[in-house]
């Protein structure tokens, strides 16, 4: 499942994601590698190869939704994604080059489980959707993007209830803070996401984790299980 969201607006930078999985080994880590590439924090399902989403120390952030369709899966096919995922925080610095990396990973790679990645820099924001051979972009330098499970570009027909709830809730939550985000302030910000992501439907029994993550601070803000919200930049854990 998953919810996601973004936004961007007056130097404020901020992801948002519920890990809704079934039950997994699954934590924030510190990843450093081992050869020249960006050091991330990254929430990793020790199951699999790769990450599932994170933030690197170069700036650039990323979270993930899974989205069905008609398509045998396997257990490769979502390592597929969690590789790529990897590769784009390793590697990548800005939204354009993870974009232009992440849709020529689509396309060498079809039998991947089909998706959602939000992706953001201090510039910019962006949303892929990919199914197979088929993706779409969007990139936005101000405003917000939401995703839960389900196409919103129409990619495919594959929209239901549970999905659609959450999608309309983020959207809800992201359009309500837009025009205000200056005069809340990142703290309040990040604040409000907490509680959003701790509220049903976007909340439910299938949710792992719920993490903010803070661009302009290099922070990751996250909650794993029934433990307190704990916040963890490139120095450390508090």
């Amino acid at each position: 499942m998953c919810t996601i969201g973004g936004i961007i607006r007056d130097g404020t930078v901020l992801l948002f994601k519920n890990f809704d999985y079934p039950p997994v080994a699954r934590g924030w880590a510190q990843l450093i590698p081992s050869a020249h590439g960006h050091e991330h924090l990254a929430l990793v399902d020790h199951d699999q190869r790769g990450v599932n989403s994170g933030l690197n120390r170069a700036g650039l952030g990323l979270v993930i939704s899974r989205s069905e369709w008609d398509h045998p899966s396997s257990p490769e096919s979502e390592e597929l994604r969690t590789v790529a995922n990897a590769e784009m925080l390793t590697r990548f610095s800005t939204v354009r080059d993870a974009v232009d990396h992440l849709e020529g990973y689509v396309r060498d790679h079809p039998r991947m489980y089909g998706g959602n990645v939000i992706l953001a820099d201090c510039g910019c924001l962006s949303v892929t959707e990919h199914l197979g051979e088929k993706h779409r972009t969007e990139i936005v330098t101000e405003g917000s993007i939401a995703r839960a499970n389900h196409s919103v570009f129409g990619l495919v027909n594959n929209e239901y209830e549970s999905s659609q709830r959450r999608y309309s809730q983020m959207v809800a939550f992201l359009e309500g803070i837009e025009d205000r985000m200056a005069r809340i302030g990142t703290p309040r910000l990040i604040d409000l996401g907490k509680r959003l992501l701790r509220t049903p439907p976007i909340l439910n029994e299938n949710t792992r984790s719920s993490f903010v993550i803070d661009l302009s601070n290099l922070a990751v803000h996250h909650l794993t299980g029934g433990e307190r919200w704990r916040r963890m930049t490139f120095s450390g854990e508090g």
